[in-house]
Order: structure tokens, then sequence, then C-alpha cells
């Protein structure tokens, strides 16, 4: 399924003025836990529901379980909040909070959890919009030109926006940075 037309325009524009309203250069790593608190989107740890359900908690925080669950957008009325399996590393909770994050950005509907067949509901066209601009919140346009300019290693440039390489990797072939460097230095 294809993003909707102007999406990516759209995404990178809110990287972009998010950055600005943080007071954070375009090209400068964002905190997806900062973005949450400024967003006014509380984030909450699955191991902070120890008490409440032990044996879930404790299945999706350790082996297999993990692979189960990386982190929800849930809400009580009107406010929205997430919670993430704090069991993964730090990189891989920095995208699924963004990717939640985009969620409540792009005002998407909370759904049910699982639809009336017990099976996972699962909006393709939301979920989609939420791949292309969490991984945009966390390394911008300007982020991916900037690590080409500068030509970072993939493995430095993870560790300096706090994404996983492959989610780099992603942002600096999607976004074009290193051809677009290359013809800037070619033509200027």
């Amino acid at each position: 399924m294809a993003l909707r037309r102007g999406f990516k325009a759209e995404a990178n524009w809110y990287a972009s003025s998010l950055r600005k309203e943080l007071d954070i250069a375009p090209h400068l790593p964002l905190c997806p836990w900062q973005l949450a608190e400024h967003l006014g989107f509380p984030v909450f740890p699955l191991s902070a529901y120890i008490a409440v359900e032990p044996d879930a908690v404790a299945y999706l925080r350790s082996g297999k379980g993990q692979k189960d669950f990386s982190a929800v957008t849930l809400s009580a009325g009107q406010e929205r909040f997430i919670v993430h399996n704090d069991a993964h590393d730090e990189k891989r909770q920095a995208a699924d909070i963004s990717h939640e994050l985009a969620h409540g950005l792009l005002l998407h509907p909370p759904v049910a959890i699982l639809d009336p067949s017990g099976r996972r509901n699962y909006d393709r066209a939301m979920e989609e919009e939420a791949n292309w601009l969490g991984p945009a919140l966390l390394v911008s346009d300007e982020a991916a030109m900037h690590i080409a300019a500068l030509g970072l290693p993939i493995s430095k440039a993870s560790d300096m926006y706090g994404a996983s390489e492959p989610l780099v990797r992603m942002r600096l072939n999607v976004t074009g940075a290193y051809q677009r460097v290359a013809n800037r230095r070619r033509y200027a």
C-alpha cells in the first residue's frame, strides 16, 4: 500500500517543525522521550505494570515474548498514553516511542487492540504512516544530509541519533542523502 500523496513531505515538515519547537537545530538528534513530554504524551515502561499483571509482563519482557510487544498507544477518555517494552535496547525503545508519537501527531483515532474475533486489529494505512513518520522524527532529512555530508559511518550515526543502524541506513537511502550531497558538491 502506498502512502497518500504528499505524506512524505508532511513527515519532513513534522520532523523539522518539532525540532524548531524544541529549539533543536534541524540536523541534530531528537529525543523521543523529550518530544513525548513536550507533546503531553505520558510514556510508561511495561515494567511499571508488573504488580498488576506479573505473568504477562514477565512474559513480554523476556525471551520469546519480547517479540510479541514493542509499544502501544492507549487512551483513557481523551487522554492518550504510551506503554513501551523497556526490556528492548534503548535504540529500539526510541523507535517504538517515535512510532507511537507518530500515531498521535497524525491524529490517528484509537482503535481496539483486538477485533471481535480476537485477532489483532490492524489499520494498514495508519501503520504505514507511523512507520514512515517515526523514523523521520529520529533522523530528519536534514540529519540524513548531515550524516552524508560528514561521511559518518553508519555505526557512529546510529549512536549519535540514538537510532538503530538499519533505521539510519533506511533514512539515508529514502532521502537520497548521499546522492544529494554528491550533487551539491558537483555543482558548488
